[in-house]
């Protein structure tokens, strides 16, 4: 696939589901019984750290900062320098892109009663569905059609995406019933949602060039680490798991709510 298609394909991905998830935040903020004080609040602070987020990881990605090394960063000699340089010796720095800011962003999210009302403002059936984007993921198996990916990891991460994000139609409609079934097959299908994640991060892993490669040694996964394509797992991947995090949120508070 030409450098300039994928760079169009992964950047009007990032632009399409930040655009869909701050619309939803909207309608959830109306919906919600917050004082505006608190929605105007909470209408800037999350898309201003949305956006910073993304043009931080895109600055990060094109500076070619999260791409897969056998060896350690050559950094100046300063304390700071020389602790970041055995850390990510040890740790790729993509690792740190994809989970620190679901930890992060979930502690901050759970803490705060004001996200909770918005939490409960904001209908499951929309909280599963809006992961309908998840298909983008199909990019995967058209690269390893391509020959530029190699199958270990873009067969399971591909198809699962796919999956994930053809499951959350049907899911999203039973979810609208708000019967017990359908919150429980809300649960399993972030269940599987997390699930692909982690097996798609984990080939990422082991076929990504780096002195932990167990998989594909004669076909190194070169591009995942990559921009543009290293946008997926530094940006995509975590706001995905953050909107998991928050739909199992929502199903725990109406578990609660209904017992």
């Amino acid at each position: 696939m030409p450098q300039a298609t994928l760079v169009v394909y992964c950047l009007f991905s990032d632009v399409f589901v930040v655009a869909v998830l701050l619309s939803g935040l909207r309608l959830a903020l109306a919906r919600s019984d917050l004082t505006a004080v608190a929605r105007s609040r909470i209408a800037w602070v999350i898309p201003t750290t949305l956006i910073a987020w993304n043009v931080l990881s895109f600055q990060m990605a094109a500076r070619g900062v999260f791409i897969a090394r056998r060896t350690a960063f050559h950094v100046p000699h300063t304390h700071l320098a020389k602790v970041l340089a055995i850390v990510f010796a040890a740790f790729p720095p993509i690792l740190f892109a994809a989970l620190l800011p679901v930890v992060v962003g979930l502690w901050l999210i759970f803490r705060s009663q004001a996200m909770a009302k918005v939490a409960d403002a904001t209908p499951l059936p929309w909280l599963v569905g809006v992961q309908f984007y998840r298909v983008i993921g199909a990019l995967f198996l058209v690269m390893w059609g391509l020959g530029q990916l190699p199958w270990q990891f873009a067969l399971p991460a591909g198809a699962g995406d796919v999956l994930v994000g053809v499951l959350a139609i049907p899911v999203a409609w039973a979810a609208a019933k708000g019967s017990k079934a359908s919150r429980t097959a809300a649960y399993w299908w972030n269940v599987l949602g997390i699930a692909d994640f982690v097996v798609a991060m984990t080939t990422g892993f082991l076929t990504s060039p780096t002195r932990f490669q167990l998989l594909a040694i004669n076909h190194p996964n070169l591009l995942v680490s990559r921009f543009p394509l290293v946008m997926i797992p530094a940006f995509m991947v975590p706001l995905s798991s953050i909107m998991h995090g928050i739909c199992l949120w929502k199903l725990h508070r109406l578990a609660r709510t209904n017992t």
